[in-house]
């Protein structure tokens, strides 16, 4: 068995420049024509940063200490997967002609419009870098798990755009239902809030959400300076798990088809 998945990550890594020309692309189609280029995905998380900063401060007042780093923490994570999960969405159906006339795993379609997603968002986690002790946050140990925790939700949304990519396909409406969904799903998530002040049949339901549990970890690495719990860790895995194992098993039972019914 492990000789029979070293063979097929060596497969996929034949086709590492496929990928990589992909987000390149996809930068390129992005800013096309813009005089500032690549620099514009500076922008939106400057903005937000600012726009957050100035309500949040002089509006809206939270109880939370540096309520505006746990906010943009959660703001940025969120954003991660929203975008990642519309956009892979209608990544098959967006390259159907590229999957009709070249053959290599089509699995990798999906996989580059998340790495793509990642590169932008890359941006907006390093301006978090650069003023992270002026919101507030502190450096400690524990900020060395940070990637870890950053691969594991990754891979979470990774599983989930095999699933939606897939089944886009099929059902084009699927897109539409998504956005809507994931539009709902940042209020459901302890994003600009703290679940510990709700009552306690709302945290539950709160609590139900994957996206909740991995809020939970990023906002202890970077917000509180601790560790989380190792029953938070233990379910941030599960759900990782079985993201991937849905999205992998979904992918290939409807990858034998797939050219025809783009």
């Amino acid at each position: 068995m492990g000789a029979n998945s070293t063979a097929s990550v060596g497969r996929y890594w034949r086709y590492r420049d496929l990928v990589r020309n992909l987000v390149i692309a996809n930068i390129k189609v992005r800013y096309q024509g813009a005089a500032l280029g690549f620099l514009w995905s500076l922008g939106n998380p400057l903005a937000m940063i600012l726009l957050y900063d100035f309500v949040f401060t002089h509006v809206f007042r939270s109880n939370l200490p540096n309520y505006i780093l746990y906010l943009i923490i959660g703001v940025l994570h969120y954003n991660l997967f929203a975008q990642s999960v519309s956009q892979g969405c209608d990544s098959l159906t967006g390259a159907a002609s590229l999957a009709q006339k070249i053959y290599f795993p089509r699995i990798l379609i999906p996989t580059a419009s998340l790495a793509f997603t990642l590169v932008l968002w890359l941006v907006a986690i390093l301006i978090l870098v650069v003023l992270y002790p002026i919101l507030g946050g502190v450096y400690h140990w524990g900020l060395v798990l940070y990637p870890l925790a950053l691969v594991l939700y990754l891979s979470f949304i990774w599983g989930i755009v095999l699933s939606f990519s897939v089944l886009q396909v099929e059902y084009r409406d699927l897109k539409h239902l998504v956005e809507i969904g994931i539009m709902f799903l940042f209020w459901f998530t302890p994003i600009g809030y703290d679940i510990h002040v709700l009552k306690p049949h709302t945290q539950f339901l709160i609590s139900l959400n994957p996206l909740t549990q991995f809020m939970d970890v990023f906002h202890a690495l970077l917000y509180s300076a601790t560790l989380p719990t190792v029953k938070n860790v233990l379910i941030v895995v599960a759900w990782t798990l079985a993201s991937v194992a849905v999205g992998m098993l979904l992918f290939r039972a409807k990858a034998r088809h797939l050219v025809e019914d783009l």
